[in-house]
């Protein structure tokens, strides 16, 4: 176990490379009282059976606090060093419960609120605490416990053995995956290699951006559009038949309407975005399963493609890509590669305003059935999940499109920031992503 009690109830343990470097990101919007890259979730709920008559808003408070319990990383912070996570057992039940309404309700702390009339949970977390799936990983926890809290109206999380709590507390990727803790010449090249791409974010294309460098960041917002589960089914078929994966030819998608949009001036420039990947499937047990949800287990590297190519080139440019997968070279380089990142981020050169990127990058989560189920518990007593989302806090002119498939539909999400970018500029890239996915895989909506 990395985490050490440092006095009674006071459990910490030292920042890791990985986590450094998304915390460096999202520190950079801590004048603004924000972060950058903070990872939003949204799941539609509506109850089945006896659940109908619920008050769903006691329930969820109590699973919460049964869900820190079984994934106590969520209540994870920062140390006052700023070098160290620190977690705090709950020395009694007014202890818990102030944690409860602190991290269950609107505040600008908030980490999970339900608001009955949409039926809806959003959840809000630190990028270092968790990533894409793992937020989904853990909300698939919250609704299962929420269902088998169903017969248990009247039970009390403070009557859980607090303080057992603390060996799920989740490691750093860099032991979770037995990163060597010394770096050698190999790893420290391996390492530099991949910090190398991200050069090619300079001098890369971009959309048309509202303001200048002395603009401030407001709100986060975003715009989706769904397939039809014909249009999915269809979609799916011809990338089977091709042996191509959706995620790669939505990215060529993506990679093209970043062109429909720039300038004409800017057309000529290259495209550079992240390819990302998620490390639970290559960590040993237990650390591969869901039950280390909270943690920090994603990594990337930066692609570039080409102006001229097509996008049947930016196809299998990216296809190629994604069939790479994860070597255990580059995870025995993640510590020397995700430090690496953090000292660029840290001398980053100030001022520039052609510096920032405004490019439209993109994340894939995949086919969320495999991490959400449709319904937990029954139709007699139950909660069904209409619909999910995942987004990103973005408090810089760059969006990103989200892409994911629930309920047999396909599924687009851009999240922008509303002082850079205006909804209609939005839909527009979204309605271009989806007509050139139709017209690159030769699909009729």
């Amino acid at each position: 176990m990395t985490w050490q009690e440092s006095e009674k109830g006071v459990f910490l343990r030292p920042i890791g490379e990985n986590e450094t470097y998304n915390k460096l990101v999202a520190d950079a919007g801590l004048p603004l009282n924000r972060e950058h890259w903070a990872i939003n979730s949204t799941a539609t709920i509506i109850p089945t059976g006896s659940f109908v008559s619920t008050d769903l808003a006691a329930h969820f408070r109590r699973a919460w606090a049964y869900l820190r319990f079984e994934h106590s990383s969520i209540a994870a912070e920062v140390a006052p060093d700023n070098a160290h996570f620190v977690y705090t057992v709950p020395a009694n039940g007014a202890a818990l419960d102030a944690w409860v309404s602190r991290t269950f309700s609107p505040t600008p702390y908030a980490k999970l609120v339900y608001i009955p009339k949409s039926g809806e949970l959003l959840s809000h977390t630190a990028h270092w605490r968790s990533d894409g799936i793992g937020v989904l990983l853990l909300l698939d926890a919250f609704l299962a416990l929420a269902a088998k809290l169903s017969s248990l109206t009247d039970a009390d999380p403070t009557h859980l053995d607090w303080g057992t709590e603390v060996v799920r507390l989740t490691p750093a990727i860099e032991d979770a995956a037995a990163v060597p803790k010394k770096s050698t010449p190999e790893l420290k090249k391996c390492g530099a290699a991949f910090v190398g791409t991200f050069a090619h974010v300079a001098g890369a294309v971009g959309i048309p951006y509202l303001g200048n460098a002395a603009t401030l960041p407001t709100g986060t917002r975003n715009v989706t559009v769904a397939f039809s589960t014909a249009a999915t089914e269809k979609i799916v078929k011809i990338c089977k038949a091709r042996d191509i994966s959706v995620a790669a030819a939505v990215h060529a998608s993506v990679a093209g309407a970043n062109y429909a949009l720039a300038d004409a001036s800017a057309r000529s420039k290259h495209y550079t975005s992240t390819i990302r990947y998620s490390l639970r499937p290559y960590l040993p047990e237990p650390y591969s399963t869901p039950a280390f949800a909270a943690g920090l287990y994603t990594t990337g590297w930066m692609k570039r493609v080409e102006s001229k190519a097509s996008w049947e080139e930016r196809l299998q440019i990216y296809q190629d890509e994604y069939r790479k997968g994860i070597t255990r070279d580059f995870l025995d380089s993640h510590r020397e590669y995700a430090a690496q990142l953090g000292e660029l981020i840290r001398n980053l050169p100030q001022g520039g305003e052609d510096q920032q990127p405004s490019d439209v990058d993109i994340g894939n989560i995949g086919i969320v059935e495999k991490l959400i189920r449709r319904l937990y518990g029954t139709s007699n007593a139950g909660l069904e999940v209409k619909a999910v989302s995942v987004g990103v806090e973005i408090l810089s002119r760059q969006a990103v499109t989200f892409v994911w498939t629930f309920r047999n539909q396909l599924n687009f999400s851009v999240v922008y920031n509303e002082s850079f970018h205006l909804a209609e500029q939005m839909n527009q890239f979204v309605s271009t992503v989806q007509s050139q996915l139709l017209e690159g895989l030769g699909v009729q909506d």
